[in-house]
């Protein structure tokens, strides 16, 4: 049974807004994630084929540096995770779930999270930027750029939600 233990969405809100002005101050940029992705992918591509990696101008800044598992950004990305599994753990909301439609075969679910997790993941670093690269760090700048995401992100969201809404009734 879902404990329902959340966390006030006003002390979360000023939790991130506090860590992002910390890693501004700290790391000297804000917060995201699509570049350890990245950072991992060029590492592994690096180790199967070294020469073929070293021909890509895209991964030569994660490459180009004496120790690049050593990135905060691999850091963050694994705190993230931690910090999930430990809150929701000691919540009592943790549960090994795999959320679909009652009508909606495993497969099917898994290929259209996939393949989202695909495309939205190319997307973000054909952007140069994942969502919360851009939405926190550019809105927290006061980035038009930043803030017109951010709207057209939602609108987008709900438009699309109403195409696939009909796999989840």
């Amino acid at each position: 049974m879902v404990k329902n233990n959340f966390w006030s969405p006003y002390i979360a809100g000023i939790g991130l807004g506090l860590t992002l002005l910390a890693t501004f101050y700290i790391a000297g940029w804000g917060l995201g994630a699509s570049s350890a992705f990245s950072l991992l992918t060029g590492v592994g591509l690096k180790d199967v084929s070294p020469g073929y990696a070293g021909t890509l101008k895209y991964f030569s800044g994660y490459l180009n540096v004496e120790s690049p598992l050593m990135n905060w950004v691999l850091f963050e990305v694994g705190g993230l995770f931690l910090g999930a599994l430990a809150a929701s753990l000691i919540s009592g909301n943790f549960k090994f779930r795999f959320d679909k439609a009652a009508h909606m075969r495993t497969r099917t679910r898994f290929l259209t999270a996939f393949g989202g997790g695909i495309i939205i993941g190319f997307a973000s670093r054909l952007a140069r930027g994942c969502t919360s690269g851009v939405a926190l760090s550019g809105g927290a700048q006061l980035a038009v750029s930043g803030w017109i995401f951010v709207i057209a992100m939602f609108i987008s969201g709900f438009i699309i939600a109403a195409f696939f809404r009909r796999l989840w009734s």
